[in-house]
């Protein structure tokens, strides 16, 4: 017979360990990138561990690091370093376009979304069944991201809401998943429905799917640097001066064009030296 100490489960062991969190944004007038600030600084009371483990039950220790950048800065210096939880606050401008902060990581999102739209009409068009099993382009690159995101603009405008849209369908189409609801604050809106409003609301809402995503396992250094490098070869497509080395030497085709270009301007100057200098000390003949 089993003993009631034997029978009984043994608690999970504590762990202790900092997860990275990126919060992003993209703003032409300075609104979305205010509201990022303001829910970094919320940060530490919100996401604290202990409000971690109130909220999941967990007992590990997970203290939250929130990283506050532009979205294009996330790519081109912090070199498409997916972590498991991102938080995206963004605008649109102009028809539909990309604000300031923004023009890269939604060319990324453009191509993702096209990648995926162009391999399905290939495989509407085609009676193979072998091309009928294909998978999309870009399908399961963010696979294990997710994902929170709150877009602002102004409904006077048809337009207003489609950059955070785009953004919001191209992840889904390349596998990371949103927590929380999709925030649409309008310049427009009165009363419970002002724009400052509707993103506090959003922001009060979104800590506790923060919170279930941190707590789950983190994802292996092998599953992000697999997503990182998947995301920089589209970056290099998309633009051919988008620098990385990825420690083995291998860089952009721009980068090692400029090596190039610069290795071959020290050799002519130095050729164009060595002509001047022997002809100025050339002796003269009798």
């Amino acid at each position: 017979m089993a003993t009631a100490a034997s029978s009984s489960a043994a608690p999970p062991e504590t762990t202790r360990r900092t997860e990275k969190v990126y919060v992003l944004f993209g703003s032409q007038t300075g609104n979305s990138e205010q509201w990022a600030k303001e829910l970094c600084a919320q940060v530490s009371e919100r996401l604290s561990p202990s409000a971690i483990q109130t909220i999941t039950g967990t007992n590990h220790v997970i203290t939250v690091k929130p990283i506050h950048m532009q979205l294009d800065d996330f790519l081109e210096l912090e070199k498409c370093t997916w972590t498991r939880l991102i938080v995206i606050i963004t605008s649109s401008y102009g028809v539909g376009q990309a604000p300031l902060g923004c023009y890269r990581f939604r060319d990324l999102c453009d191509t993702w979304y096209d990648e995926h739209n162009n391999q399905k009409k290939k495989q509407n068009n085609t009676n193979s069944g072998a091309a009928d099993k294909q998978e999309s382009v870009a399908g399961g690159v963010l696979d294990g991201v997710f994902f929170a995101l709150c877009g602002l603009g102004d409904s006077k405008y048809t337009t207003y809401f489609q950059n955070p849209a785009r953004i919001n369908e191209a992840l889904h189409l390349v596998g990371a998943k949103r927590v929380g609801p999709l925030g649409q604050a309008d310049a427009s809106g009165t009363g419970d429905e002002s724009q400052g409003k509707v993103v506090e609301e959003w922001i009060h809402g979104i800590w506790p799917h923060l919170a279930k995503v941190v707590a789950q396992p983190p994802l292996s250094t092998q599953r992000l640097q697999e997503m990182q490098l998947a995301t920089v070869k589209v970056c290099q497509r998309i633009n051919p001066d988008f620098d990385y080395d990825d420690g083995q030497g291998k860089q952009s085709y721009s980068a090692m064009m400029m090596q190039t270009y610069s290795v071959a301007l020290a050799v002519a100057v130095l050729a164009i030296l060595f002509y001047f200098y022997s002809t100025e000390f050339q002796p003269l003949k009798s």
